[in-house]
């Protein structure tokens, strides 16, 4: 067992800060020690969140036209990907989605939309509608991913039943304008920090393969550990034809577990959920995300790409002896 790694782990368990030195030696682990990080990444799990394991699922609510130039994106304009374009969806469309995570007794259902904004757009306002009508109806905490939020979009949207937003910040500062270059890193730290002034939840995380070092692994994560976030999302990246990306070898899965691992022993007690890529990239390994320190997970379709079905992943849970948390918050 390597002592250094239960060290640190020791102070992780007692929610105690890791440097960024630590978390850069935990990063260059290899060999039959990585087995050593899995196991203190699931013993720091375990501390925090015992065998419980939550889940989400999120459906897209008005899809491809987008100006943004993201390079791993297929919504993107500047690319000629074939996914389909439409507009905002009728708020029964999102009440199906509703119902359907309901019966898969998942945590949340995110409202996802396309696009920089959805700032002086009419359908902002619909969204809320929306969510301050469905979220007294199903009982189902409903997030928002709908790009950059101001001041004035954050109170509209807690005043409307909203608890939690969506909003990565992808990759590291230095490395995002190699991600993204019609905005900035710093519009979404904004996005994030009007949020949290307003009392709400924020999902964070980012996307990994997409060309970045170790060194923006962990600048985002101490990123998204300064700015607090609930929540982070952890995605690998699934090549779309026709993007910049398409070509970009993927990582391999034991590697993704790593940054797993490492992800959690820098955020102990927060909820580290594994989501876009998952299936494509861990293959057979989609169980060791949860040994690897993961105590979340998406399940159901993303935006434009399947995922396997909701009875596989409710099934692999409850093979690994886990308990999956439903969405009122009883244990099953």
């Amino acid at each position: 067992m390597n002592r250094k790694i239960e060290k640190i782990a020791n102070r992780s368990i007692q929610k105690k800060n890791i440097s960024y030195d630590e978390a850069c030696y935990l990063m260059e682990i290899s060999g039959n020690e990585i087995y050593d990080l899995f196991y203190w990444a699931n013993r720091i799990r375990y501390g925090s969140f015992k065998n419980v394991i939550s889940s989400c699922s999120i459906i897209s609510a008005k899809q491809g036209s987008c100006s943004e130039d993201c390079k791993f994106c297929s919504q993107s304009t500047h690319y000629g990907t074939d996914i389909s374009s439409f507009p905002l969806i009728e708020k029964e469309e999102i009440s199906e989605a509703v119902e359907s995570a309901r019966k898969f007794k998942v945590n949340s259902i995110g409202v996802v939309t396309s696009g920089y904004s959805l700032a002086e757009d009419k359908d902002f306002n619909r969204i809320c509608d929306y969510v301050h009508e469905l979220s007294k109806e199903d009982g189902i905490p409903i997030h928002t991913s709908i790009g950059t939020v101001t001041n004035e979009m954050a109170e509209k949207l807690v005043s409307s039943g909203v608890k939690m937003i969506n909003h990565n910040l992808e990759t590291s500062e230095k490395y995002f304008p190699n991600v993204c270059t019609t905005h900035s890193y710093k519009e979404r730290v904004e996005t994030i920090k009007n949020a949290k002034k307003v009392g709400m939840g924020v999902c964070s995380g980012g996307i990994f393969g997409v060309g970045e070092g170790v060194e923006d692994r962990l600048d985002l994560a101490f990123a998204l550990k300064a700015l607090d976030v609930d929540a982070i999302p952890l995605n690998f990246l699934n090549p779309i034809e026709n993007t910049p990306l398409s070509f970009e070898k993927p990582l391999d899965p034991m590697e993704i577990l790593k940054i797993i691992a490492v992800f959690r022993f820098i955020f102990p007690d927060k909820e580290i959920k594994i989501a876009g890529g998952r299936e494509a990239n861990l293959r057979d390994l989609q169980s060791w995300m949860f040994y690897a320190g993961a105590n979340s997970t998406m399940i159901g379709n993303y935006l434009t790409t399947k995922g396997r079905s909701a009875h596989e992943d409710l099934q692999m849970v409850k093979d690994l002896g886990l308990t999956h948390e439903n969405n009122n918050h009883e244990r099953n």
